[in-house]
This record gives C-alpha cells, structure tokens and sequence, in this order.
C-alpha cells in the first residue's frame, strides 16, 4: 500500500516516519525548501515513545507519480484549497483520502472536490511541534490516529489500512462511529485551543486559578450548546468527558494553536471558532465567551497581517 503524507510537519511528519520506521512505502508531499532541508537531514523525531531519524522519500506539487492508495491529509486549514490542488494529481480510481484536519468544514470541501466515496473519517490526538532545525518534538502520551467509513461499516478498504497503520508505533483505531469521533474532538480542540490562546497560558496555570477554570467551563458549555442544537451526533455527557479529559491533562499542555500564536505563524480562527458561530441559529442566546474568543483571534490576525506587510 502506498501512502502519500501531504506535508511534513508536526502531525503529518510524526505519522508518517512512524510508518517508514515499520518499513511500509511512504512518499512526502512538500514546499521545495522542505524538500531541500529532507534531502539533506532526513526527517527526525525526538519523542517520548522513542525517537526515530531517516531519509524520506518526497515530491513536490507537479512532479510525476503514479496515484497512491492512502492520501494522509495533515495540513493546516487554511491551506486545503491548495493542499485539494496538489493533491489533485495523485488521486487515482482507487485512491482514498484520510484527512487529519481539526474542525468539520473541510470534510464537505474534500467531497466537493473529490466525491464522496474518495474521503474516510477522521482525526488524531497528538501534542507535537517543530523546532528551529526542522525536528518533530512529540511530547504528548496520546498519539492516536482515528478513522473510518463515514457510514460506519467495516470496509474491505478500511481493513486494508488498518493493517498497513497498526503496530507502526503508533495507536490506531478504526472507528464504527468516526462522526461522533470527530465531533467530540472538534468540542475539545475547540475549547483547549480557546482558552489557552484566550489566557496565553498552558492549562496548568489556566485550571489553578478558580476563576481562570470557571470561564474554560463556560466556553466549554458554550460549544456544546451550539453543537447540540445543531443537531450533531454527540455523547449526552460530552461537557463531563471533555472536562476530565482537560483535567487529566499535564500542566505544561499547550493547545498547537496557541504554539502558533507563539511563533507568530497564523491561525484556524474562521475553521474553528468562526465556523461553531456560524454553526449557531440567529434566534440563540449570544455565546459570550466564544465570541471573545473569536475576537481575540480576529485581532491576532490583523496584527499578524500587518507586521507582515510592514516587512515586505
């Protein structure tokens, strides 16, 4: 089976060297200066559950290859438009897409583009970053990759991947409920990467101050409500999971959103936040906490976009 990883970063880059590690047939997707820096360094990871280091197989968008069996789609939302366009040529008759993607927008954007038959499920759970020479730095317990038919049925296909996936270093699990699954990591992500962009803290500080816990509670309740009123495949007690999910977490957790406020880099506002607002009825009662959490982002943004005109 061959598995194209669109891009080499954080998420993309751990789950793919894991699968050169085992030994199955992976080929990168990259920008030309990733590709320049791969051939030179190979692709490195320094984790918790053993670090691993190894030339890779890579392309860059146009260059010919024959379609791929899996495309492991990891890319930041903001880059899926171009990521649809790259990806465009790799996709044979057979091909299927798993898309690692926080949120739920671009499952429709992939299907639109593709067809439906041509996008799985799912999402991932995973704490990793780049540091300054290009080394994936993976500190997180969970490394989890989800997935599934978005029907839930147990596919020829999906067995098939699940073969090439499991023991390759990772924690795999194919889903028979990938909607549900996604929704609830989506509350999470959501909520995690809110307040810690929102307090520009990890969670440690945020959960030791009472007040600082009490607004993660009400964002929390906030996305849930939304959720739920949008008629969504969630868990009645999602707003208690999720919360002892957060609370299980190590102090120094910090959500990849606010790591990339810290590297000025931008962020999935609209994706993620933006989308849950839209997501709510006009006639709903406002969600405040959500809403500045929106706005604190918006303003990132424009402060983001204008320091990068003023240096051009």
């Amino acid at each position: 089976m061959r598995f194209l990883i669109v891009g080499a970063g954080g998420t993309g880059g751990y789950f793919g060297v894991r699968l050169v590690e085992k030994e199955e047939d992976v080929t990168f997707l990259v920008r030309p200066k990733r590709q320049k820096r791969l051939n030179n360094t190979g692709l490195k990871i320094n984790s918790i559950h053993g670090d691993f280091h190894a030339q890779v197989e890579t392309i860059t968008s146009g260059d010919a290859a024959d379609p791929f069996d899996v495309v492991l789609l990891s890319v930041k939302a903001y880059q899926l438009q171009k990521a649809i366009k790259d990806i465009a040529p790799y996709i044979g008759e057979r091909t299927v897409i798993l898309p690692l993607l926080n949120g739920y927008n671009h499952f429709s954007e992939l299907r639109k583009a593709f067809g439906d038959e041509k996008v799985l499920g799912g999402f991932c759970f995973i704490e990793t970053t780049l540091d300054k020479e290009g080394t994936i730095i993976q500190s997180s317990a969970r490394h989890d990759l989800i997935f599934g038919e978005w029907n839930g049925t147990r596919s020829e296909r999906v067995e098939k991947i699940l073969h090439h996936l499991d023991h390759a270093g990772f924690t795999v699990v194919l889903s028979d409920n990938i909607q549900k699954g996604i929704w609830h990591k989506y509350i999470y992500i959501a909520s995690m990467s809110g307040i810690t962009t929102l307090m520009e803290a990890p969670i440690g500080p945020i959960f030791s101050e009472p007040r600082g816990k009490d607004v993660y509670r009400k964002l929390l309740s906030e996305i849930v409500d939304i959720v739920k009123k949008s008629g969504a495949p969630i868990s009645e007690n999602i707003a208690e999971s999720t919360m002892e999910v957060m609370e299980s977490l190590h102090l120094s957790m910090k959500s990849s959103m606010q790591r990339d406020m810290e590297k000025q880099l931008p962020v999935e506002t609209d994706h993620i936040h933006g989308a849950l607002l839209a997501l709510a009825s006009p006639n709903d009662a406002d969600y405040p906490i959500l809403q500045t959490v929106y706005g604190r982002l918006k303003v990132y943004e424009h402060a983001l976009k204008d320091s990068t005109n003023e240096s051009k």
